[in-house]
């Protein structure tokens, strides 16, 4: 009832996490851009030098004349296309949300869309063999925002609560597992983004703190006001299980790591894996949209048609990439339903 493929049918291996280190090898790490462009830190996917790094790989891959950028988020995908388009870059951008109502976008090179069913008719006739197209791979080419991006999201509290479990040594009740997402969303919130700088590993682990009692989340509020995650950290004083993540965490720190909880990532990739291809094809689509992963069609498409003028698709993912790739298991190379 549905046509399954992978991701790297588009993408081979043109992929892109946030260590900025492509997955195919014949392009150049971020070790040896930094030197080059005399960079301090990895840059995140808000910084200006985020576009300037990525546009180094995109010219290592091949002599292009544009870019088409598909993304789903307002802040970071946008963000990366004014960038690239600042440093002298023709591009063009779609921002979809299925979601999102009567928006208009300011700029001349972006599209806001409330449809993946329009995103061919935006972009068909920019595509040449001289052209990149970059497409966000979570809630973009998988878990379509607006349509299927909850079990992205839900993959992620998956791993939370599985890690909550093991570290507390009981199995949540749906009160308990309720009272502890609750817990989390009132951390991942937009309020608190100068604490967590939009990293799901700072938001996993001070959860965890919060949870275990070793500060309350009255306490823990007015204390992130003033306080930087990296001054929590280094104070905050955990028992048990849980001490021994707190450690894994600020060593990690210490030595300036893109990846602060391995740990929480390796059992998100194995939660974003569990929710993909699961349910039978005849699940109800309703069902289906709610609680599996399923890649993107529309982008799908684009992606194949874009190999077909001879164009180059790269996936890039602000995630670690412990998060979605390791030496055996993959969401690039899993077998996942494709919708529509």
């Amino acid at each position: 009832m549905f046509k399954k493929g992978i991701l790297n049918d588009i993408f081979r291996d043109y992929i892109i996490f946030r260590e900025l280190n492509p997955v195919k090898k014949s392009l150049p790490n971020f070790e040896t851009l930094k030197d080059k462009l005399e960079l301090q830190a990895l840059p995140r996917k808000k910084d200006k030098e985020y576009a300037l790094v990525i546009s180094e790989i995109l010219k290592s891959a091949m002599d292009f004349s544009n870019i088409v950028y598909l993304g789903d988020t307002f802040l970071s995908d946008l963000t990366v296309i004014k960038n690239l388009e600042e440093l002298g870059f023709d591009i063009f951008g779609v921002i979809t949300d299925e979601e999102k109502t009567n928006f208009e976008s300011p700029y001349p090179y972006v599209v806001f869309n409330n449809s993946w069913a329009k995103i061919k008719d935006f972009v068909s006739d920019k595509i040449s063999d001289k052209t990149i197209v970059i497409v966000d791979i979570d809630k973009t080419a998988i878990g379509a925002h607006g349509r299927n991006h909850l079990p992205i999201d839900k993959a992620r509290t998956d791993a939370i609560v599985s890690i909550a479990e093991a570290i507390f040594q009981k199995k949540f009740d749906s009160l308990e597992k309720g009272n502890f997402l609750k817990l989390y969303k009132s951390i991942h919130t937009k309020d608190l983004l100068n604490f967590t700088q939009d990293n799901q590993d700072i938001v996993s682990i001070t959860t965890l703190i919060i949870y275990s009692n070793a500060i309350s989340l009255d306490e823990f509020l007015k204390l992130a006001k003033t306080t930087s995650f990296e001054e929590f950290i280094e104070d905050i004083r955990v028992s048990g299980q849980l001490q021994d993540l707190v450690y894994e965490v600020k060593e990690n720190i210490k030595a300036k790591s893109p990846t602060l909880f391995p740990t929480f990532r390796k059992v998100e990739l194995e939660k974003t894996l569990a929710r993909m291809n699961f349910l039978p094809d005849d699940t109800p689509l309703e069902t289906l949209l709610s609680e599996e992963i399923l890649i993107t069609g529309e982008v799908f498409d684009i992606g194949k048609y874009a190999l077909s003028k001879g164009a180059i698709v790269f996936g890039v993912s602000d995630k670690p990439e412990v998060a979605s790739f390791s030496e055996d298991k993959s969401i690039f190379t899993k077998l996942i339903k494709i919708y529509p």
